[in-house]
């Protein structure tokens, strides 16, 4: 019973992490594999929009949609060494000047390039931006650049039914603890 209060408490505290949350679905076939990247928008205040996002594919450039109102043919290659971030290439990038298509709480998909690979990537390099219309501040200190414009890197995995049946079994422990 202690594992699992302690696997529920590390779960927890990935919860509370305020960045963003990049995820991706993939279907097609070797050679032609579509990525649909999901983002999660956990930042705070409640108006600061995530704009500006883009993912490293090293078979290259290659969109194949967008969500309504983000452009992908503003930034054709992007890296964040300029602000703080890695001087990693992203070549499949979005970014939309209103900062108000993707708020707090809110999940949006539609971010999707193709792969060439023989074989789907089990992972995926992405950055975002985050920013408010109003000038509000980042309050999180897990970002490069600063608080009205922060920037965020990580890697986006595929969603497996066995992490989420994890993350479902630490929520029934920590329930059952409550109880008692």
């Amino acid at each position: 019973m202690k594992i699992a209060a302690i696997a529920a408490l590390a779960l927890a505290a990935g919860a509370a992490h305020a960045g963003p949350v990049v995820t991706y679905s993939v279907s097609g076939s070797a050679g032609d594999w579509v990525l649909d990247f999901s983002v999660t928008n956990n930042l705070n205040p409640a108006d600061m929009g995530i704009y500006f996002f883009g993912v490293d594919l090293d078979t290259g450039r290659n969109i194949a949609g967008s969500p309504t109102g983000y452009d992908p043919n503003v930034w054709f290659t992007w890296d964040n060494s300029g602000y703080g971030g890695s001087t990693e290439i992203y070549n499949n990038n979005w970014i939309e000047p209103s900062y108000s298509l993707l708020l707090p709480g809110q999940t949006l998909s539609g971010f999707q390039a193709v792969y060439t690979g023989a074989l789907a990537p089990m992972e995926v390099d992405y950055f975002c931006y985050g920013a408010s219309p109003y000038g509000s501040l980042y309050s999180g200190t897990d970002n490069f650049n600063n608080q009205w414009n922060p920037g965020f890197e990580g890697t986006a995995y595929i969603p497996t039914p066995a992490s989420l049946g994890v993350i479902g079994l630490a929520s029934v422990f920590v329930s059952l603890r409550r109880r008692r």
